[in-house]
């Protein structure tokens, strides 16, 4: 019994340790991302706070890019953006405290962030109307977009985008996945450098094959806070979900690109999984009726299809020009 104490005791140490390491290297970390950084960025100020855009390319049709639910916000088009930007206007931009744009005293609501995007492209001043080229969470803020302002729209790409159905039909276990812990656990994980560990590890997989890798990782060091931001969208997965549904883009030319995802469904590890994956496939393909005018187009890669096989985005947005 007295081996059995000592050896929690010893564990119990090991751990203290290791979270006063982790709290010293977060802490570091934030100071040095702080000492470094270059603010090169442009901004307009949309309901009082200052959101961040890139834009790029002078041609004449303009084409915006929104993201899914991903902290590196802007970044995640980097490659696909350089490349239309060769022939077209470009516009991609930070949501409300991600990256470099200020929180919000809004609700991430779906409504929300759709009037937010609809002021920074007013603030940019770009030649309307312009296409719209979504990823994952983005499909359901372009569904609200297209409520409100669906004369703003000259065409739509969905990349592997959401579906409002998703949610409802999603297996419970999965559901269950998506609850979002308390403040104190998120506060926890932040302040002891284990979200910083986390993240890094999931953005090296991610963006392995991109060359936009350093400058996500540069920023991530330096706003590793706004990871309450997308805590905070993931809290309004329902609304955002039941707020998307009857949207129409009317006649506009719609391409979806739907990723076959392979090495996740190999991975899948229980028939929920599986489920999932299957529902996921019969809404990509559902997705077609928003418009008269679709196509769909499989893509041999993973969810992140602008990451993995950037050449098909930039493809499908030169055939709609």
């Amino acid at each position: 019994m007295h081996i059995v104490w000592l050896i929690l005791k010893w564990l119990l140490i090991l751990v203290v340790v290791l979270l006063i390491v982790g709290v010293i290297y977060e802490q570091y970390m934030r100071y040095v991302s702080k000492r470094d950084f270059v603010d090169n960025g442009t901004y307009v100020e949309v309901d009082g706070q200052k959101m961040h855009y890139l834009k790029k390319g002078e041609g004449e049709v303009t084409v915006v890019f929104e993201s899914g639910l991903d902290f590196a916000g802007h970044l995640s088009w980097g490659n696909v953006q350089d490349e239309i930007s060769k022939f077209a206007t470009t516009i991609s931009y930070d949501r409300a405290g991600i990256l470099r744009s200020q929180k919000s005293t809004k609700p991430r609501t779906c409504e929300n962030i759709a009037d937010e995007l609809h002021t920074l492209v007013e603030k940019v001043e770009v030649r309307k109307p312009y296409i719209l080229v979504v990823h994952s969470l983005g499909g359901l803020i372009a569904r609200c977009y297209a409520k409100k302002y669906a004369d703003d729209l000259k065409g739509v790409v969905f990349v592997d985008a959401s579906h409002p159905e998703q949610f409802d039909k999603m297996p419970k276990s999965m559901k269950n996945k998506m609850k979002i812990p308390s403040d104190w656990v998120i506060t926890f994980f932040s302040f002891t450098g284990i979200s910083r560990f986390a993240k890094n590890k999931m953005i090296d997989k991610l963006y392995k094959n991109s060359d936009v890798l350093p400058h996500v990782k540069s920023l991530i060091n330096m706003y590793m806070l706004s990871s309450k931001a997308v805590l905070e969208e993931m809290k309004m997965f329902e609304q955002m979900f039941h707020a998307s549904k009857d949207a129409s883009f009317g006649e506009i030319p719609f391409t979806v690109l739907t990723a076959n995802q392979k090495e996740a469904k190999q991975k899948s590890k229980n028939e929920d999984e599986k489920t999932f994956f299957k529902l996921f496939s019969e809404l990509q393909k559902k997705s077609l009726n928003l418009s008269t005018n679709s196509k769909q187009i499989f893509v041999d890669s993973e969810h992140y299809i602008q990451l993995e096989k950037p050449e098909v985005v930039v493809e499908a947005i030169r055939d709609m020009i």
